[in-house]
């Protein structure tokens, strides 16, 4: 019964409230070109974003098959892939714990074919806002530019997870802002390869932090 509640029952109504909640709220992109040139070119990527962030950056990719997403192969995950799935999103399981080179191996495959990842930067575990090895090892291997992304809400509830997992309220204003896009050469040396993960680390911290601030910029100015 445990199983069927993570796998089946969870995902299907947490995949229909994700969907009814979010088609409430007011929604300004920032810096979407960025992404926007890249389908264009029909150029595959990897898109970045924290733990904490997820929930509406789901339902932005939502029915965009093109899209695979890394989800860890915990009970947590079930519950977070089978609502990804639900709303039209591949998903990949594995982590650094548990079938990670497995599913490494099947993100190039993907990427070096066309499609596009969705990669969580400070894993399943945290610690929280500090960028893994494993994504700017993929961008490495595949050529692939790794594109930071984030949100934040104007009323929203933040819990006291590791993530800081935020839930915006209904009704209330999104933002979400794309970073500049990261590349990285397939022979980087380790230096270089550490200069970029902690740049990535920086333009999402940046990022976050500029939609933390959005609103209140916004109230001030009005």
């Amino acid at each position: 019964m445990k199983e069927k509640l993570y796998k089946y029952i969870i995902p299907f109504w947490g995949s229909i409230l994700l969907y009814l909640l979010c088609r409430t709220m007011r929604v300004t992109v920032i810096n979407q070109e960025v992404e926007s040139s890249l389908d264009q070119m029909n150029k595959n990527r990897i898109t970045t974003f924290w733990h904490g962030r997820m929930l509406f950056i789901t339902y932005l990719y939502r029915f965009q098959q093109r899209y695979t997403v890394l989800v860890s192969p915990s009970n947590d995950g079930d519950m977070i892939s089978g609502i990804i799935r639900n709303l039209g999103i591949s998903v990949v399981r594995g982590s650094s714990y548990k079938g990670g080179t497995k599913a490494f191996l099947k993100l190039i495959r993907i990427v070096k074919n066309g499609g596009c990842a969705g990669l969580i930067s400070d894993g399943s575990r945290g610690p929280r806002y500090k960028v893994q090895g494993g994504i700017i090892d993929l961008a490495r291997l595949t050529g692939a530019p790794i594109i930071p992304l984030t949100y934040s809400a104007k009323r929203k509830k933040v819990f006291k997870s590791w993530d800081r997992f935020i839930l915006p309220y209904p009704f209330t204003r999104i933002v979400v802002i794309y970073g500049e896009p990261l590349y990285l050469h397939r022979d980087a040396t380790q230096d270089i390869v550490e200069d970029k993960r902690k740049e990535l680390e920086d333009r999402l911290n940046k990022i976050t932090l500029d939609a933390d601030r959005y609103f209140y910029k916004c109230s001030i100015s009005s």
